[in-house]
């Protein structure tokens, strides 16, 4: 019986967040074609709040302190589940960009919105599409706009924190910009990455102490600023999320 309960409140639960998802993308289709650009980060705010609502999913957040004052920054995120964008979007009180891949844009309605976005989509797999997605973020930063990537540059099979990749370490040096390391925790209890279903349930963002990179770092200063804060948000997870490859830890 609770079985069906839980279902059938699934399915509620699924036809709101498709009827609001519907309605703010076709809005924020319109905003950005006419080029709309502040409204359209207010909107995806919104949208990220209803839909968390609508969802069931309460988020828990800790370090605020850490984002004052209010700057444009790079935040490097882990990734486990489709949940994480909303999730930072509805919590982040800034103006973000995040950087994601572009086959989201073949998602009906949010895919589509998020191609006419001031969003970065990149596709990873192409050298010079990735390159051009960090000029695109330097640019943002530089204007006092902040950028999200997720630094493993796809969602976690198992929820464990994977190998980070080098954009958000690039953007850092050739930017200037300060990083702000983000772990989130329980995320992929909402959304499993082999599961259509989601869950109501609490998320835990944790905001980790900000690091100030040196402009135009070395090969070898990027790589050890990536496994400093590879090991950062590693400490910062449960011990059933942390990074299996021992030599990031």
């Amino acid at each position: 019986m609770k079985d069906i309960i839980s279902f059938i409140g699934f399915i509620l639960r699924s036809m709101l967040i498709v009827i609001v998802t519907i309605f703010y993308a076709c809005v924020a289709l319109l905003l950005g074609l006419s080029g709309i650009r502040k409204a359209y980060f207010i909107l995806a705010r919104q949208w990220s709040a209803v839909l968390l609502k609508c969802a069931g999913v309460q988020v828990q957040i800790n370090g605020m302190q850490y984002l004052h004052p209010l700057q444009s920054r790079i935040y490097v995120v882990n990734h486990t589940s489709y949940f994480d964008i909303p999730i930072l979007l509805a919590s982040i009180p800034d103006t973000v960009r995040i950087m994601y891949r572009k086959n989201l844009e073949r998602i009906p309605f949010m895919g589509w919105s998020l191609a006419a976005s001031p969003f970065i989509g990149i596709q990873r797999e192409k050298a010079r599409d990735a390159m051009k997605g960090i000029e695109e973020a330097v640019k943002s930063v530089s204007i006092g706009e902040s950028v999200v990537i997720f630094a493993e540059g796809t969602r976690s099979k198992d929820g464990r924190l994977g190998t980070f990749k080098r954009g958000a370490f690039l953007l850092a040096s050739r930017s200037g910009k300060q990083l702000l390391p983000i772990a989130l925790i329980g995320a992929q209890d909402i959304m499993p990455k082999d599961e259509l279903r989601f869950y109501p349930g609490t998320v835990t963002m944790n905001l980790l102490p900000p690091i100030e990179p040196i402009s135009n770092m070395s090969r070898e200063e990027e790589v050890a600023l990536q496994q400093s804060v590879h090991a950062l948000i590693n400490e910062a997870l449960p011990e059933e999320m942390k990074s299996r490859n021992k030599e990031e830890q």
